[in-house]
């Protein structure tokens, strides 16, 4: 009898540190999404005015003129940034999810130029913000 309760409680320690390592992993793709700050800015680049979202983003990150790989204007050196339309038709990302795959947000660099960062260099959700 004595063997079986410690099978048994060994079992169930094993399930526990079974469940400890997949939940989290099971949930590590959730992001909570980017938060509107009640206020708008003009995108230059679309000549409109937008709602501004702050987004939780990668420190040091480029900024590119166009929503492409192409010609960086800047870096984002901020973790938490604010960002003004997304573009779902840019150049591919590297993002792993596929809805998101051409995504490009529009902000402005912390030198003062106005960009693109990838879609997957923000840890938020960016379906709240406006397309461009």
């Amino acid at each position: 009898m004595r063997i079986f309760r410690k099978t048994v409680a060994v079992g169930g320690t094993m399930l526990s540190a079974a469940a400890l390592v997949i939940l989290p992993t099971a949930h590590a793709n959730a992001a909570s999404n980017c938060w509107s700050a009640q206020e708008y800015k003009r995108a230059p680049y679309f000549g409109k005015i937008y709602p501004v979202f702050y987004c939780n983003n990668l420190a040091g990150e480029p900024i590119h003129e166009f929503p492409d790989r192409g010609t960086v204007v800047g870096y984002m050196n901020s973790t938490t940034s604010w960002f003004l339309c997304r573009d779902d038709y840019g150049d591919l990302n590297g993002e792993w999810n596929p809805s998101h795959a051409s995504r490009w947000i529009y902000t402005l660099a912390d030198n003062g130029q106005w960009g693109f960062m990838n879609d997957k260099n923000i840890s938020s959700e960016t379906d709240p913000l406006t397309e461009c």
